[in-house]
């Protein structure tokens, strides 16, 4: 028993004779017969009284075709599954990402990406780069963004897939009506005794900015600190203090308070894409990581996308 057998029963049994069935499944009447006799002899049952010269559905032939009903149901659904997966229009996309692109790059791409994609159901987690890490290394989710280093030991995970994604500088963060608001760029010793908002010390982020405002010897007075880029930007605009942000967190404050500027020495956010190495990319995952690129390339220029 195959398919085609049954296909041509059903079209039987709606249509109620052999030369229409064979219209409506685009074949000859003799291929319909046939098939339908070798159904027949398959099950070892008569499914039809040819006796008057029609085709009367036996009542065998009943309980077969309701069955048959609900297993081309399913059918219909796995084609019109298959169709959506070619169309990329379907199917679930799973994302961990650190607060820093989740809370700005992530949504404004997932708000372009559900304009052609609607029946695409998209999981967004969001959490610390080394948690992003071991999620991609145990097959968790489809891919990731995190910061480098990805972990504590300074070492990549194995079953990490790892491709740089952006390596952006980082923008001083303050208030519209700041005494530095106007400059175009401002100097680490342009901080010195300023109220400072950083990052918590168990991001990579904070340490680097910390290391460097060491070698250049300025002192800041540390106000504020939280692991959240973004909950960083919204103090600034509460006239909290300034502090150092990325390019995407700045793009999403464009209209509040605040005035990213650009610092010097340069201290830059590196973050990484991270893949399961054993586990093929999905054709929704992959036009998904192409528009945020396109996104990101658009933020980063001032271009539209």
């Amino acid at each position: 028993m195959n398919i085609k057998q049954l296909e041509a029963f059903r079209a039987i049994m709606i249509t109620h004779s052999t030369v229409r069935a064979a219209e409506l499944l685009r074949m000859s009447q003799p291929a319909v017969s046939r098939l339908l006799n070798q159904l027949e002899s398959t099950l070892r049952l008569t499914l039809f009284d040819r006796t008057s010269g029609r085709l009367v559905p036996t009542a065998e032939a009943m309980l077969l075709y309701s069955e048959v009903e609900r297993t081309f149901v399913s059918v219909d659904k796995i084609r019109e599954m298959a169709s959506d997966i070619r169309a990329a229009n379907a199917g679930t996309l799973n994302i961990a990402s650190l607060p820093l692109l989740a809370l700005s790059l992530i949504p404004d791409t997932m708000r372009l990406f559900t304009q052609t994609h609607p029946r695409t159901r998209i999981a967004l987690s969001v959490q610390m780069s080394p948690k992003v890490e071991e999620m991609v290394a145990a097959q968790q989710i489809d891919f990731g963004f995190a910061e480098f280093p990805f972990d504590t030991q300074g070492f990549q995970r194995p079953g990490v897939e790892v491709e740089e994604f952006c390596r952006v500088p980082h923008l001083l963060a303050v208030p519209r009506d700041h005494r530095l608001a106007g400059r175009s760029v401002v100097h680490a010793r342009d901080l010195e005794g300023e109220r400072f908002i950083s990052q918590t010390r168990n991001t990579v982020g904070r340490i680097i900015v910390d290391r460097m405002f060491e070698a250049e010897g300025v002192r800041r007075e540390l106000v504020l600190e939280s692991q959240v880029v973004a909950i960083v930007a919204k103090f600034v605009t509460q006239g909290l203090g300034v502090g150092l942000i990325d390019p995407f967190t700045a793009h999403d404050f464009a209209d509040r308070n605040l005035v990213a500027i650009k610092f010097e020495p340069v201290v830059e956010v590196r973050l990484g894409l991270l893949s399961p190495t054993h586990r093929p990319m999905t054709r929704i995952a992959s036009e998904f990581i192409a528009l945020i690129k396109r996104t990101r390339r658009a933020i980063l220029t001032g271009t539209p996308v």
